[in-house]
């Protein structure tokens, strides 16, 4: 099949021909880009029966990319409680003792909830712990979660299935909080919770579908049309074989219409191994599904006061963070990967896992120069000039969430001191020091919506909270600096820049119509109001507001 589109104020991101009227999609791919009597021209000498649509003056982008966020997660989060924008320990009790009444409920059966945060809590500002959960949830057990993922919380029944007592709790060491009389009080931390929530799975292959299916179409509402997405620890047992064979199976059935590009949370060296024997590979799938990265978790992160700083945190002297790895094990994880032309994304939010990652990568490039895969950062929040330096002597990639800053310019500067925070989210400075810097949200710790995500990184403001704020402006990106980087970037990040990114002849007919103007608001809180009208992946319309 073959369809003209006309009439679009379309914004390509191809810096070659940067703006067009007209595209024209021949089965999944663009075809021609141009001016509509460029089209009708192509179109003639082809001498092809065409369809027309005519997109009626709308802005027109490319498919959104989301750089790295959880979608199993999400997808899987909308049968869990819903603990967002709680104000006290108290509303997160009343919302779990309202889904323990509505359920049917036994020992065996785990309920989930997820998105308190205590620095939004008006009667206690600390973690909730067993004994808030304890007389509203009895023996079933309940593992409740931070809206970070770094910091979860077990109920009594709960840490006796995981087997976490007084006994065993000192073999986790700060991954478990623990009471004067050193009984673990229901608080577990970074690696372990990846555990637990690997270990207490509900999916089974026919839910894991469902929810797939389901959750794609939310992202399309929003634009997006490729998401990079860390979801094997969301498996039962980290079951990576049961994710891709899922992905396959939808993708063959026709069900799988977003592109999803997996970053492999494979914390030891040795399943990493098993992961690469396999056959699993950078690239391995097609153009809907594949593996793009290996994942690491390295610190935890700032709200939680887990992020690994090289200096004592400013508002609690007792801790640096959490290091979930030493140096000598890094540079080992990362080796491996890099040696197999696989790149890696380390999760780094502090300026001593910055630091650390840098360096683990640094040493693979040094003992291993035959390969260059794209190694790259996730989140790299906490930076300073030399750390940034460092991105690009090393041609590092940074996966950033701009949405962050709505919640982060309220504690930066108490948590690592206000010299340090003038230094941090510094995206601008990235971009203009030529580092690839790519957008995501980290969903579900935020929503992936995509218009809350551009206004901060082109505003600098919050989004929430009664008084409009703005956290370093001179880091504000341009708009055209804010739309690469949710789209050709992402790409790039992806390993995928040649296929798709932009709209240009001969890739995948990935794009969006949106209904305003983005580059020609009157004020920037019109961003926030626009909204998607149409979302097409591969030519095919998938979504219409």
């Amino acid at each position: 099949m073959i369809t003209l589109f006309k009439n679009g104020n379309i914004h390509t991101v191809d810096a070659s021909n940067p703006n067009a009227e007209a595209f024209v999609v021949q089965d999944d791919k663009f075809t021609y880009v141009g001016t509509l009597d460029g089209a009708r021209n192509y179109l003639n000498e082809n001498g092809r029966a065409h369809v027309e649509i005519d997109m009626a003056g709308r802005l027109v982008l490319p498919g959104l990319n989301d750089s790295h966020m959880h979608f199993v997660h999400y997808a899987k989060s909308l049968r869990s409680i819903n603990l967002t924008g709680t104000k006290s320990i108290r509303e997160v009790r009343e919302r779990i003792a309202e889904r323990m009444k509505d359920e049917k409920l036994n020992g065996s059966t785990w309920v989930e909830g997820e998105g308190w945060n205590h620095d939004y809590f008006t009667d206690e500002k600390r973690f909730p712990n067993k004994f808030d959960l304890d007389d509203i949830t009895g023996e079933v057990p309940v593992l409740v979660m931070r809206a970070c993922f770094h910091i979860g919380v077990l109920n009594s029944a709960g840490l006796k299935l995981m087997g976490i007592t007084k006994e065993t709790a000192p073999k986790y060491g700060k991954l478990v909080e623990l009471l004067p009389d050193g009984e673990p009080n229901g608080v577990i931390k970074e690696s372990l919770l990846d555990n637990v929530k690997s270990m207490i799975s509900t999916l089974d292959m026919q839910i894991l579908k469902e929810v797939l299916v389901k959750a794609q179409y939310e992202a399309f509402a929003q634009g997006l049309t490729s998401v990079q997405s860390d979801d094997i620890g969301y498996m039962p047992n980290s079951n990576y074989d049961m994710l891709f064979t899922a992905l396959k199976e939808l993708d063959e059935s026709g069900d799988l219409n977003i592109r999803i590009s997996e970053q492999c949370l494979l914390m030891d060296k040795t399943i990493a191994e098993d992961f690469f024997n396999k056959n699993y590979h950078y690239g391995y799938g097609n153009d809907k599904y594949r593996v793009a990265c290996l994942k690491i978790l390295s610190d935890g992160s700032l709200g939680a006061r887990t992020a690994a700083l090289r200096n004592h945190y400013s508002d609690d002297e007792s801790t640096k963070g959490i290091e979930m790895f030493s140096q000598e094990d890094l540079n080992e994880l990362v080796l491996l990967s890099h040696k197999k032309n696989c790149p890696v994304a380390i999760h780094a939010i502090g300026d001593r896992a910055i630091e650390m990652a840098l360096d683990s990568i640094e040493n693979a490039k040094k003992l291993d120069p035959s390969h260059n895969p794209r190694h790259g950062i996730v989140h790299c929040q906490i930076t300073d000039h030399n750390l940034l330096d460092r991105f690009k002597e090393l041609d590092v990639l940074a996966f950033i969430q701009p949405i962050f800053i709505d919640y982060d310019m309220n504690i930066v500067a108490d948590r690592v001191g206000k010299e340090l925070a003038n230094t941090s989210y510094a995206w601008k400075t990235m971009v203009g020091k030529g580092i690839h810097a790519s957008f995501g949200t980290d969903c579900p710790v935020e929503s992936f919506n995509t218009m809350p995500n551009i206004y901060t990184a082109v505003a600098r403001k919050n989004i929430n909270g009664h008084e409009k704020k703005i956290y370093l402006p001179e880091e504000r990106l341009s708009m055209n600096e804010a739309i690469k980087a949710y789209t050709i970037e992402g790409a790039y990040a992806s390993g995928e820049e040649n296929i798709k990114g932009t709209i240009t002849s001969g890739k995948l007919a990935d794009f969006i119509l949106l209904d305003r103007d983005l580059f020609n608001l009157e004020s920037e809180e019109e961003i926030l109001d626009t909204r998607v009208v149409e979302t097409y992946v591969g030519g095919k319309k998938v979504y219409s507001l």
